[in-house]
């Protein structure tokens, strides 16, 4: 009982930082901007490789947590769902916003392992989904 206390406590400090990551991710990819569009027009737009750069910081801010997963971060980054919201009033089919501003947004099912659940016959790795979006300011 008492390790299955113990994985429960760890699964949600995972699950916590899984969420950081995705969230730190999508805080620099909206902060990202097109130079040439924001130069030309005055009005502020996601650069062309928000979606590369989402993906790449959330790999690299799960590289913390490599011990703990049951997949490597790269692969986590690269099967999530990034998308970018490039114009003020677009709708996440995913999620149903609406964003007043252009945004970032990962979705991710991150593995976990859980060994201790495993001997309570209970899954080896459970995931965690985690949901992050970011607005230009």
């Amino acid at each position: 009982m008492l390790a299955g206390s113990v994985e429960l406590a760890s699964l949600r400090l995972v699950a916590a930082k899984a969420r950081a990551a995705a969230d730190l991710a999508t805080i620099v990819a909206i902060g990202d901007q097109d130079d040439a569009a924001f130069q030309a027009t005055g009005a502020y737009r996601p650069s062309p490789d928000a979606e590369a750069v989402a993906r790449a910081y959330f790999a690299r801010n799960l590289d913390a947590l490599a011990a703990a997963l049951d997949r490597s971060p790269d692969d986590i980054a690269a099967g999530a769902d990034v998308a970018v919201f490039r114009e003020a009033g677009m709708v996440d089919p995913r999620s149903g916003r609406r964003y007043d501003r252009p945004a970032v947004r990962v979705a991710a099912s991150v593995p976990v392992r859980t060994p201790a659940f495993a001997a309570l016959l209970l899954p080896r790795v459970t995931s965690v989904e985690v949901l992050a979006a970011s607005v230009a300011r």
